[in-house]
């Protein structure tokens, strides 16, 4: 028979069980004599009470040290009459009304129990079972003690969750300000994003527009292009065949002065010899007016010789007109082939820029079929 203590490993919780507690291991079996247990409760004044084992081990009552006290020292006899007999005919008439808890049976379940009985036992210990056969006693100060400090470490545990509670309200209120900051940002992210889709949607408009112009434009430009597919061959044959019908015209003309030219030449030669034929004449008339006067027989004959120089004075005159007409004419007939000349350079310069024209066209032509596939 031994008194073993397990003093609370502080600090206490609300988890906190009865095993955990200080506990009085106080049992006896039930053959035990009384006296012996009196002895043993004299001895040790910190005992409040025995428990009771029958010879398999199991509970069969637990005695208060008041109970015991009372039925063998106070009583008339009572020494005398138990001090000899077994523990057990006393828990026969005192050990049947007792608390039994488990060991691990929570401080509040166990104080709420051990509160709610009568008031002439509510201060008798409490039977704690830590184990199969393994009995214990549990005092009513240490549960009371255990219960306060429960209550304690529950409220410090309670500010702790309020100032938890305090913790985290101030961040859901930052939270909250963030996610109002934020809710504010993502709107106007919102509505720059609409205004942005806003302008993408007219700028895709406009950009349709354009493209449905350009479509417009381009199939303005195929017909253009077949318009002048079309015009362009006969209108460029027709421009080279009268470039060419000019060029042969002024070729013609070239020609046709230079043939001038050759016959104005013998003119001229003619002119000269009707000049010399001229001068002959004049010279011949001249000899004769001198025979005449020197036979004298100058009537009829001076009269010829003086209508033969008439006759050469005229054709003297008549020869210096053809010569002169003759100048004019070759005159003429050089501006006349410079002319041809200037324009025959200018209608080359015309072909030349209507080839360019046509391969400049037909280039153009090549693009818009590419434009077109």
């Amino acid at each position: 028979m031994t008194t073993l203590t397990n003093p609370p490993t502080p600090p206490l919780s609300i988890h906190t069980k009865l095993r955990d507690l200080a506990l009085v291991d106080f049992q006896v079996s039930e053959s035990t004599p009384c006296e012996n247990v009196v002895r043993r409760l004299e001895d040790d004044p910190t005992l409040s009470g025995v428990v009771v084992l029958d010879e398999q081990s199991q509970l069969r009552g637990m005695l208060t040290r008041r109970a015991i006290l009372e039925w063998m020292l106070s009583k008339p006899y009572g020494l005398e009459v138990f001090s000899k007999r077994p523990i057990s005919s006393l828990a026969e008439f005192q050990g049947q009304g007792f608390l039994l808890l488990p060991g691990d049976c929570d401080v509040i379940e166990a104080a709420s129990q051990a509160f709610r009985r009568p008031q002439e036992t509510i201060y008798d210990p409490v039977v704690v079972e830590v184990g199969p056969q393994d009995y214990r006693l549990l005092d009513v100060p240490v549960l009371l003690v255990a219960q306060s400090q429960v209550y304690l470490a529950t409220q410090q545990r309670l500010r702790e969750q309020q100032e938890e509670m305090k913790r985290l309200l101030a961040e859901l209120e930052q939270e909250k300000n963030r996610s109002l900051q934020y809710a504010r940002d993502l709107e106007r992210q919102k509505a720059e994003i609409l205004s942005q889709n806003i302008a993408l949607e007219q700028e895709r408009r406009r950009a349709q527009q354009r493209s449905e112009e350009l479509a417009r434009l381009n199939a303005r430009l195929i017909q253009i292009s077949s318009v002048l597919s079309e015009k362009s061959e006969s209108t460029f044959a027709a421009t080279f065949a009268g470039v060419e019908a000019v060029r042969r015209l002024f070729q013609e003309i070239a020609d046709s002065n230079q043939e001038l030219s050759r016959e104005l030449k013998e003119i001229n030669t003619i002119v000269d010899v009707i000049v010399e034929v001229a001068g002959y004449i004049r010279l011949l008339s001249f000899n004769a007016a001198v025979e005449a006067n020197r036979s004298g027989g100058g009537g009829g004959f001076g009269a010829i010789a003086q209508e033969i120089r008439k006759l050469a004075g005229r054709t003297t005159e008549a020869s210096n007109r053809i010569r002169g007409l003759a100048d004019r004419i070759q005159r003429q007939s050089q501006a006349t082939l410079q002319s041809a000349q200037a324009s025959a350079e200018v209608v080359q310069s015309l072909y030349q820029q209507a080839q360019s024209a046509q391969v400049a066209l037909e280039e153009l032509q090549a693009l818009l079929e590419q434009a077109r596939i």
